[in-house]
């Protein structure tokens, strides 16, 4: 594939190096901040996507709408791998349907974390029979992480909604109060150089049951938007999730 780099912090540079290592071609990185000579564009537009098969973008929520308007406009199919733009997600959704656009996007392309996701979705449905277990979702990232929570434990609370009918809302923030029966609350740790680790905990008052997954590297990341590249470039129309891809791999 030819592969265009949007976004080239931590993550780019470890997109582009998988990408090379796997016998792809990197023919541009787009980003209006980062300095070096592999940086070819400073603004994403249909100029600077011109030779691309493929996008993958690890970037900032802010101008997301824009540039994936621009994607489906070039013709080009994007994987959209930047988190932090969930709150807007009907507006942009809707604007993409009057186009044909190919965009598959996740809050975490490492497959193991979606392993991890229906691990968590078939114990909270488990735990909808035992009120007594309470969850909460807890995370640790690295000091330079931009967002907090992660789309990740974003994407696990909204799967704990789903599945127990006695919470209604999540709750992100520092709580200065007595939290609600009816809330999850998403709790975040940043520091170090971690990669990030998740975990799901049911607690009830004689016990505790936690489901956790750990990352060991950036590799993962990179290497579950490689594949999702080469499925949604495959004639792909659409605005999809990760999970789209997963069923159909899945059967």
């Amino acid at each position: 594939m030819r592969i265009a780099i949007v976004g080239f912090g931590k993550m780019g540079h470890v997109v582009r190096e998988a990408a090379l290592r796997s016998g792809h071609e990197v023919v541009s990185v787009i980003d209006p901040h980062a300095q070096g000579p592999e940086v070819t564009s400073r603004t994403c537009d249909a100029a600077s996507l011109a030779n691309a098969d493929v996008v993958v973008e690890f970037s900032v929520p802010e101008g997301i709408e824009e540039r994936m308007i621009t994607y489906a406009q070039a013709k080009v199919p994007a994987v959209v791998a930047t988190t932090g733009w969930y709150g807007n997600m009907d507006r942009i959704r809707q604007r993409l349907e009057e186009t044909e656009c190919s965009i598959i996007w996740s809050g975490n392309f490492a497959i193991g974390v979606h392993l991890f996701f229906s691990l968590v979705r078939s114990t909270a449905r488990l735990m909808e029979r035992f009120p007594e277990y309470d969850p909460v979702v807890q995370e640790l990232f690295h000091a330079g992480k931009g967002d907090s929570p992660s789309g990740t434990s974003i994407m696990l609370g909204n799967i704990l909604l789903e599945e127990l009918t006695r919470k209604d809302s999540l709750e992100t923030a520092r709580l200065d109060r007595k939290r609600s029966d009816s809330e999850i609350h998403l709790s975040s740790a940043r520091g170090g150089s971690h990669p990030g680790t998740h975990t799901v905990i049911f607690d009830s008052p004689v016990d505790s049951i936690e489901i956790t997954h750990r990352a060991r590297s950036r590799e993962g990341f990179a290497t579950g938007a490689l594949q999702a590249a080469a499925w949604v470039r495959d004639g792909r129309k659409g605005f999809f999730k990760l999970d789209d891809m997963l069923a159909e791999l899945m059967g």
